[in-house]
């Protein structure tokens, strides 16, 4: 029980302080530079890992294809959400990415043959009321001006993208290890960041001084967050349910983070939204 909720806590803070460290450089430079390079750094740190608890080289070809599909994924998630945070206010964009145990949990029913319980369905319907909360702007109903607020598609296709590639650790974690399940993820997602911003004709030259040092913490701080979370899934697998409740806190991190130090102020209906995606994530990452 208390690994499974430091895990979830140091996830959470990792990945809450990553998502707003990762939102200058964004704004900046563009997604697919900040999705390369920050996934890049974060493989760096995983990779002394790797060598220190060695690699198994008896995985089956058709996991290792899987686990190559699923960083994909990954890589999809990272890109809407970073897009997200470049054209729309982080508080608004971070809990509707947060949401994605709600793809997982969806995911199972009809991939798995799973069945959802009232409290699941409960809080599946408390987090797409949050998302249409954050994604509306009611001061402007009235007006001509836009209605949904920028950012919230590209966060909703991070949410889909980033439960993805989780229906895949949660099957497979133990054949391939939590370290190098989290250096294919990253790895991969850092090469497909570059091959993409290639063929799109992005400038993904080395960041400029200015950028690196935020790119570099991003990395840092994201791999310490899925080595926790992962190790904690692999070392406890029962307690999943718990150490996802508490890493679904990242959310709530990021959004102190831009109240705090981006001055960003939601509008009286996406404070409600904030606070129903995030407990209805909760929730459903507990009890599910």
């Amino acid at each position: 029980m208390y690994l499974a909720i430091i895990s979830g806590l140091i996830a959470a803070l990792a990945w809450g302080v990553s998502d707003y460290l990762i939102t200058g450089p964004t704004r900046a430079l563009g997604q697919y530079k900040t999705t390369a390079y920050s996934m890049l750094f974060s493989s760096l740190v995983l990779l002394p890992f790797l060598l220190y608890t060695g690699i198994n080289f008896h995985i089956p070809l058709t996991i290792m294809l899987l686990a190559l599909l699923a960083s994909i994924g990954a890589f999809l998630g990272f890109f809407f959400a970073y897009r997200s945070f470049k054209h729309g206010d982080l508080s608004i964009a971070a809990p509707i990415v947060g949401s994605y145990p709600v793809v997982i949990v969806i995911g199972s029913v009809f991939l798995l043959g799973d069945s959802l319980t009232s409290i699941e369905i409960i809080s599946i319907v408390a987090i797409i009321a949050g998302i249409i909360l954050l994604s509306t702007k009611f001061s402007v109903l009235k007006s001509k001006r836009k209605f949904v607020a920028a950012g919230v598609g590209s966060a909703i296709a991070g949410m889909f993208f980033l439960g993805t590639p989780m229906l895949f650790a949660g099957a497979y974690i133990a054949i391939l290890g939590f370290v190098l399940l989290s250096l294919i993820l990253r790895g991969m997602t850092s090469v497909c960041g570059f091959i993409t911003g290639f063929f799109a004709k992005q400038d993904m030259g080395f960041p400029a001084r200015g950028h690196i040092l935020p790119i570099v913490a991003a990395g840092v701080t994201d791999a310490i967050g899925v080595l926790a979370f992962l190790y904690g899934v692999q070392i406890k697998s029962s307690t999943l349910p718990i150490i996802s409740a508490v890493a679904g806190l990242a959310g709530a991190v990021t959004v102190i983070c831009a109240l705090i130090l981006l001055k960003e102020r939601p509008e009286k209906n996406q404070w409600m939204g904030i606070a129903l995606a995030l407990i209805g994530v909760i929730v459903l990452s507990y009890f599910s």
